[in-house]
């Protein structure tokens, strides 16, 4: 259907024709006309017949016409439409209709009156149009009409046929039967002459019965539901205290009671008599297991009908669950038989052994291997009686079960669970969970004898088991040894012998050997652990040779090693000498179980007066020898193995020249522990040689410590300075960030590895032309300073946010100094610091944009942010503050850039020298939204000046003393006639609250006449407006709304003097001359 109507319902989008109808049904109507036109004589015979043979009958049969349907449709929807009309106007007019009350015609009539009428309405309308689109389609479907009716003829005539076959096979099949009984016995003729003498036969019996009436399908059902109730009386008052636990589950119809005993039986009974002392009779026997036949055969069920309704008349229902108990047992057995004669002759051919036994089963697997070992394995499948067992309802008999006892090497293994399914009697399965024991004891026992190993213990190594009852065959034992050498040890299931992978001319032998053993967890171990030497030695010398490592023939003997490793046993030693060594130099690998470890040995010759002394006195060829740090496990048999061997020699080196510049410069410095390969990181076989730096000898204010928990002094240059930020904290809402320690006094530098450039001529040495990288670590101490701060790089620098730790990496040539550039770094890092803590202090007034590590921007101007309002808006982008503000805290002084938009960029210079001061970068954060409003207004006047005179007869100058007295001059005229007019405009405060005074600071002021200028100003000294006040001499306004019409009254003052003219028109750029003075 078309998905578009309502509820599922077919539109009718697809109607061309009139009222609705489709043109489909228009083209139907003639050629359902043509169809009811009877055809002409000629055709009759082929029309009715439909094209087939003779033979072939036409069905008409239960046909109606399309226009009969269409037609009774029609009046169907004409009389309801009446009906419903009718309806409708039956029901209640709404309420604004009845009290007469106009209604406007534009508002919808939402009454509960009229909202029913609506919904009866539309039901209709839908009910109908569902009709009507079933019509639709069956007229779509009536276009192939003929084919459907010629294949229903064709149906038709096959089902025929089908069934005079079927009944001749049935009536010859009835013919051959009777004549079974064709032949004529032998004739009675005793019989015959008595009758035909006397009319009778005495012998002949005349019982003279009347055949009773036959039962209804009511008298049936309730002589059933009698016997049902029957049953259920019987077995839930008299029999209740007799009946077997395992019949305590039962359900009664169709007149029996099946008992149900779960795994093993279904058992039908029924009575015959309504005395309760009679028996129980057997009905039906079915297995509640499978394997197991659906149905028993006749004589099976005969002989248990037999001897179950004898049992029930004198044993109970007792007895017989007692017999079938047994019966059940003894047929899972031989049902375990079958299976593993079967599993005997396929899959387990060679290497099962069934030995059946009185009502008892046993099973030998691994046969072939009892010529090896001397020992068998099996099972035993049994039934073991006397179990007494008491399940708290009163019934303590003895009952019977099926035992799986599991013999191992001769021997009976005791506290093990092997489950023997009740449900599904499976010789496989069997055989799979025992077989899979055993594998697991013989895996596990080989790995709890490599874990007592030393090697093992340290982590050098990793033994992994995994067994699977369920499939032994997926059970294995992994040797991982190295990143890739590992040694896979797996038992065939049905034979038992063992496997080694992978497979390789090495690994032979030793499998034959363990094959031959007696398969005990000591001879596994050896194994592994020979195999597991070989691969490694053989993976030393190959890939060693490539980078130049080539094996040599032991220098020492087996004394001399002990004495110089201290090692008293091993299993293999490798001798390596690389090819720019001198001949007594030596690289030794000694490979056993307690550890991998690998020594740098000089062996002298064996006679010269350079040779050591022992602990008796004894002469030894050891001149040199030195443990590598690469802990007692693996190591990775690639090339980069030894080259992690040379940046480890090499990271020693530039770390005594450091730890002596730093030792110069009177920093605290120690060479952290070594470690072991554990503390190598992936993919590394050698440890990161590490220095800790004490941070507070070169930054005191930085670190928490033990001597610097923060840092003195408020920073700026003055006390003014502060107290005129102090006052801009009033009405900003930003606050003065004090600088605060927030970093750890230690500081971890890492020599991670060498780089050595391509270089067109080497003619220097290869010491300067190897690039030592390393990595120097701050932590953080509080971890929540940065919470804001998500994971940043920029450059060599780089923030973990989810350790809390920035990371500098330095690219150097050995040689190097380091101090200086580490020092540039940690100064950039503590300037993002201190950033981040002014933000958090000056939200209210200031977004931040970007933070990275050496570039940070920010927004400010608007309005504040209320006390209660959240930041939520202005991520929206409701309030996105107008001017931006970039810091580039990575070169030795901050560069700040602003919008050339801003009212800052006139004094940019100054933003430059306050932001560079101590705790600069939170005063510029508190100064700049202070200053908003004084600058603003400045920017403004000076472009109405800019707009007012073309041959710039008056210019503005602004000069900024501090961030609280700025100075603005008007220079009037030039040459020598040039006047200018200056004002001083600082930040104070009283009882009020802060304000912004301007007062007039050039030699005009201190004239005992007023000049014109002063005359022109002292309406302002005496004026006042809003939020701003004369003082006489000077005026004053509110640093938020005040102080711009306060500058405006003096800026018209001036205008008034010099006669401004031509005071509109757009702004152009003009160039401001700013003076800043310290």
């Amino acid at each position: 259907m078309e998905p578009g109507g309502h509820q599922g319902t077919r539109t009718n989008h697809d109607r061309n024709g009139v009222n609705g109808s489709s043109a489909a049904a228009h083209a139907q109507q003639p050629r359902d006309a043509e169809d009811a036109r009877p055809p002409p004589p000629d055709a009759k015979a082929c029309l009715r017949m439909n094209d087939l043979p003779d033979d072939i009958v036409h069905i008409t049969h239960g046909f109606v016409p399309l226009s009969l349907l269409l037609g009774r449709l029609a009046q169907v929807s004409h009389n309801s439409l009446q009906d419903k009309i009718a309806e409708l106007a039956k029901m209640a007019l709404p309420t604004t209709a009845v009290n007469g009350a106009p209604a406007s015609p534009s508002a919808d009539d939402v009454s509960t009156d009229n909202l029913r009428k609506k919904s009866s309405l539309a039901s209709f309308a839908q009910d109908m149009h569902a009709k009507w689109l079933k019509a639709l389609v069956i007229t779509e479907w009536s276009r192939q009409s003929h084919h459907v009716s010629k294949l229903i003829d064709l149906k038709f005539h096959i089902d025929q046929q089908r069934m005079v076959y079927d009944a001749a096979l049935d009536h010859m099949a009835n013919i051959k039967r009777d004549l079974t009984y064709a032949r004529m016995p032998s004739p009675d003729l005793k019989t015959a002459l008595q009758v035909l003498s006397t009319g009778s036969a005495p012998w002949m019996p005349d019982a003279n019965y009347i055949e009773p009436p036959p039962l209804t399908p009511e008298d049936q059902l309730k002589w059933i539901d009698d016997l049902n109730t029957l049953l259920a009386l019987r077995l839930n008052l008299d029999d209740f205290d007799r009946l077997p636990h395992a019949f305590r589950h039962y359900h009664i119809s169709s007149g029996r009671v099946t008992f149900k005993v779960e795994g093993e039986f279904e058992l039908d009974l029924t009575i015959a008599d309504e005395d309760f002392d009679k028996q129980f009779w057997f009905i039906d026997f079915r297995y509640d297991f499978c394997p197991a036949a659906s149905s028993l055969p006749p004589s099976l069920m005969a002989y248990l009908e037999a001897h179950v309704n004898q049992i029930l008349a004198h044993g109970g229902l007792a007895g017989c669950h007692h017999f079938l108990h047994e019966f059940v047992l003894t047929c899972k057995i031989n049902e375990l038989k079958r299976q593993a004669l079967q599993l005997s002759r396929n899959l387990w051919s060679g290497t099962l052994v069934v030995e059946p036994l009185n009502r008892a089963l046993a099973m030998q697997y691994w046969s072939a291997r009892s010529a090896v070992t001397g020992t068998k394995n099996w099972i035993l499948v049994a039934v073991s009686s006397g179990r007494q067992r008491d399940h708290g309802h009163g019934d303590t008999a003895t009952w019977s079960s099926l035992v799986v006892k599991w013999y191992r090497d001769n021997q009976e293994v005791k506290n093990v669970c092997i489950t023997l399914d009740a449900k599904v009697v499976s010789a496989d399965s069997l055989l799979k969970q025992v077989v899979g024991r055993h594998i697991e004891f013989i895996l596990n026992g080989i790995r709890d004898k490599l874990m007592e190993a030393p090697r093992r213990l340290s982590k050098a190594s990793s033994v992994r088991v995994k067994t699977s009852l369920s499939d032994p065959a997926a059970s294995y034992l992994v040797l991982q040894d190295g990143f890739k050498e590992r040694v896979v040890l797996l038992l065939e299931p049905m034979t038992g012998a063992c496997s080694l992978m992978p497979c390789s001319r090495l690994v032979t032998p030793f499998e034959n050997q363990l094959n031959s053993s007696k398969l005990r967890a000591e001879d596994g171990v050896a194994c592994l652990e020979n195999v597991r030497c070989a691969m490694v030695e053989e993976e030393l010398m190959r890939r060693g040779g490539l980078m130049g490592w080539f094996p040599r023939k032991p220098a020492l003997s087996l004394d001399d090693i002990r004495w110089a490793t201290k090692l008293h046993d091993w299993t293999r030693a490798v001798w390596f000498r690389n090819v720019g060594w001198d001949p007594d130099w030596f690289l030794v690998a000694l490979l056993s179980l307690a550890g991998d470890e690998w020594w740098l040995l000089q062996v002298s010759e064996p006679t010269g007066p350079a040779r050591n002394r022992d602990a008796l006195g004894r002469a030894s060829p050891v001149e040199f020898k030195a443990k590598l740090a690469l802990g007692p496990g693996h190591a990775d048999r690639w090339g980069q193995f030894w080259t992690h061997a040379g940046v480890l020699v090499t990271s020693i080196m530039v770390q005594s020249l450091d730890v002596a510049e730093l030792q110069r410069n009177g920093i605290q410095c120690c060479i952290q522990n070594s470690g072991t390969q554990d503390d190598a990181p992936r993919g590394r076989q050698t440890r990161l040689v590490s220095s800790c730096v004490s941070l507070s000898a070169m930054f005191p204010s930085m670190v928490v410590g033990k001597h610097h928990k923060t840092a003195s002094g408020p920073g700026m240059d003055s006390k003014d300075n502060i107290k005129s930020l102090s006052l801009m904290e009033a009405y900003t809402g930003a606050r003065l960030v004090h600088r605060q320690a927030w970093a750890d006094d230690s500081m971890v530098v890492t020599y991670k590895h060498l780089q050595i450039p391509p270089r067109p001529e080497r003619g220097v040495g290869i010491f300067h032309e190897q690039v030592m990288v390393v990595d120097a670590v701050i932590k953080i101490d509080k971890s929540q300073l940065l919470k804001g701060l998500g994971a940043t790089r920029c450059g060599d620098m780089a923030y973990i946010a989810s350790q809390g730790t920035f990371i500098i990496r330095l690219r150097r040539a050995l040689g190097q100094p380091m101090l200086k550039r580490i020092k540039s770094c940690i100064r950039v890092i503590d300037r993002l610091v201190t950033y981040i803590r002014a933000l958090d202090r000056a939200k209210a007034c200031i977004d931040g944009e970007v933070a990275n590590i050496g570039r940070v921007m920010f927004r400010y101007g608007g309005a504040p942010k209320g006390q209660g309002e959240s930041d939520s808006k202005q991520e929206q982008g409701q309030t996105r503050r107008p001017w931006r503000v970039l810091l580039d805290l990575s070169k030795d002084d901050i560069d700040v850039a602003v919008d050339n938009d801003s009212p800052h960029v006139a004094v940019e210079d100054f933003l430059r020298i306050l932001v560079n001061k101590e705790e600069g970068i939170g005063a510029l954060m508190v100064w700049l939204p202070a200053s908003v409003a004084i600058l603003q207004t400045i920017q403004t006047v000076s472009a109405a000046w800019r707009r007012s005179n073309g041959e710039e007869r008056v210019r503005l100058r602004l000069t900024m003393k501090t961030v609280a007295w700025l100075s603005i001059c008007y220079v009037i005229g030039a040459g020598t006639k040039q006047r200018r007019i200056s004002f001083d405009v600082n930040l104070r405060a009283d009882a009020a609250g802060p304000w912004w005074y301007i007062a007039r600071s050039d030699a005009g002021a201190n004239g005992e006449h007023p000049d014109d200028v002063g005359k022109a100003l002292q309406a302002v000294w005496d004026g006042s407006g809003r939020e701003w006040s004369g003082f006489g001499s000077s005026a004053r306004g509110s640093p938020l709304c005040g102080v711009t019409p306060m500058l405006m009254a003096v800026d018209d003052a001036i205008g008034r003097v010099v006669g401004r003219v031509n005071t509109s028109g757009a702004s152009a750029p003009a160039d401001q001359h700013v003076v800043v003075l310290e």
